[in-house]
């Protein structure tokens, strides 16, 4: 029997999270931690996935780890992003100065629990063997995840690997995919932007309705026939700045929350990208030290030049015999460039294969992402609409209640 897709097998959530510290009393580092709850929905197909019920505690850099871990090891596919390491506790409020915020931690809770649920989907990494340690174990998964040593699959050749380079020729469909990522970013940023703005003046509105509303029953104490009609307006207009203001915390956690995220997508196109460009760094790497080592080569074996005779300090100078090799430098130099060309053809048959094969899965995981995207996109700007949708018949009611309630006034 095939397994089922781990979403439908258990429940992945972030239920809590606290201060912790290492070190004694008066020392030590102290960060925060979150509490990683599995509940088991199908206890036949958890079992094939070695999975039990569960709640381990992770502190962020363990996150970044199992990230960091899942792009060297799938380096054909695109791993879901982080949250921001540092990230504003709403959009109508003050940057967070804070790490240990609460609003600012909550925000960072529903990041983290996307990320582990964008993971627990995907058709390959949710099968990961480190991904489900993650799921399982506490403190020691560290030294589980250092154990397969990813870092040191592509440490030999990045390190030679200059931080800005220029591929001579590049794949158009990962050309316009990076220019992709870089448009999503701004957009996405842009949107969020404006947002927060109109958020801001939304919150000032729904605000001075919390004053409107005491006017109103300020009003009422005075009067007799209409003193309970405004005193149901001061009411209502109190419940409209309520609305008003669980519509703005929805609104960022169902509408900008997303939209951060693929906002941060674009990072994570941006690192899948720079892998084909460095698999084909690679190749023209390979091919340039090729042409180089046959062009020596040639060189060497052209017959000697007539010698080349210059005039210093009155004499002459014979600068052929200065400087000509002998026969034996010449065939350690023959034997070397030999040597160095034929280990970078013999690189060079894998690293196409490597390339080719990197392409072939990309392709599909391209295809894969947009499709996720556009899903997950669509239904987070029905849900923004919706909001708004509820919010303005929330706002109806309210004022048709005072309209009733001034109907009902009696002289």
């Amino acid at each position: 029997m095939s397994k089922k897709h781990l979403l439908s097998v258990v429940n992945i959530n972030i239920e809590d999270f606290e201060k912790a510290k290492k070190g004694n009393e008066y020392m030590g580092d102290v960060f925060v931690i979150f509490k990683v709850v599995t509940n088991v929905q199908d206890f036949d197909n958890a079992l094939r996935y070695g999975l039990r019920t569960s709640g381990v505690w992770h502190r962020y850099s363990e996150f970044d780890l199992l990230y960091q871990y899942l792009l060297h090891t799938y380096p054909s596919y695109i791993i879901p992003p982080l949250p921001e390491k540092k990230l504003s506790t709403s959009l109508w409020t003050k940057m967070t100065v804070d790490k240990f915020d609460g609003e600012y931690l909550e925000h960072r809770k529903i990041g983290l629990e996307k990320f582990l649920h964008r993971i627990a989907s995907h058709p390959v990494l949710h099968d990961d063997n480190i991904f489900k340690a993650f799921l399982m174990k506490g403190e020691d998964w560290k030294e589980v995840a250092d154990s397969t040593e990813f870092r040191a699959k592509n440490e030999g050749f990045l390190r030679g690997v200059a931080a800005s380079y220029q591929l001579k020729h590049c794949d158009p469909r990962f050309s316009e995919l990076r220019t992709y990522a870089d448009e999503l970013e701004s957009r996405i940023n842009a949107v969020l932007k404006v947002t927060q703005n109109v958020a801001a003046k939304q919150r000032l509105t729904y605000n001075s309705y919390k004053d409107l509303a005491k006017t109103f029953s300020d009003w009422s104490t005075i009067e007799k026939s209409l003193g309970i009609p405004l005193q149901k307006i001061g009411h209502h207009l109190d419940n409209l700045e309520g609305a008003g203001n669980v519509l703005l915390l929805e609104e960022d956690v169902k509408f900008c929350e997303n939209m951060r995220e693929y906002a941060n997508y674009a990072y994570s196109l941006k690192d899948f990208i720079r892998k084909y460009e460095l698999l084909q760094y690679k190749i023209e790497v390979l091919e340039s030290t090729i042409e180089a080592k046959k062009a020596g080569l040639f060189l060497l074996g052209k017959p000697e030049a007539g010698e080349d005779v210059v005039t210093v300090d009155g004499g002459k100078t014979n600068l052929t015999n200065m400087f000509k090799p002998t026969a034996q430098q010449k065939e350690a130099r023959r034997s070397k460039l030999q040597q160095e060309l034929s280990e970078a053809e013999e690189a060079l048959g894998p690293a196409q294969a490597d390339i080719e094969q990197f392409v072939s899965e990309a392709e599909l995981e391209i295809k894969r992402w947009k499709k996720e995207k556009y899903t997950s996109l669509k239904a987070t700007l029905r849900m923004y609409a919706k909001l708004h949708l509820q919010h303005s018949q929330q706002s109806a009611q309210c004022w048709e209640a005072v309209k009733a309630a001034v109907k009902s006034a009696n002289q």
